[in-house]
């Protein structure tokens, strides 16, 4: 898998995989509040141009998420801005149950789902962008 145009900001990365499907990466051991939280949706969309992708989130090095920040983060108006579909990554234990409990509590308005290969992820965010697609053009 080769990863473009990556661009750091000061607590997350991002690297193009394909034309509309994008890797965050977190720095190591972060924290998010909703002050942190409403930064790395302006950096995204500074790094996207505004436009609409799908995400694939390594989640791995994520610390801690206020309650707050999770809201924002699973609101269109704020931290679903722009995204068309979230797979999510991660090897850590807390991470992989933070992110299950949140898919089934909070119920994203975009297709989201959890994964501990980087690969399958990425097939996943083909399919929905395909099926997507599809759609649009039928």
């Amino acid at each position: 898998m080769e990863f473009i145009d990556k661009k750091e900001y000061e607590r997350i990365s991002f690297w193009k995989i394909e034309n509309d499907i994008l890797l965050f990466k977190y720095a190591p051991k972060t924290e998010i509040d909703i002050d942190i939280a409403k930064q790395m949706v302006n950096d995204r969309l500074d790094y996207t141009s505004g436009k609409s992708i799908y995400a694939l989130i390594d989640f791995t090095n994520v610390k801690s998420v206020t309650k707050e920040a999770r809201d924002y983060m699973n609101s269109p108006s704020g931290g679903l801005r722009g995204i068309a579909g979230g797979a999510f990554l991660s090897n850590n234990v807390v991470a992989t149950l933070f992110i299950n409990l949140y898919l089934k509590v909070s119920n994203p308005s975009i297709p989201a789902k959890f994964f501990t290969s980087q690969r399958d992820a990425l097939r996943w965010l083909q399919l929905i962008k395909a099926e997507r697609t599809e759609v649009v053009v039928n």
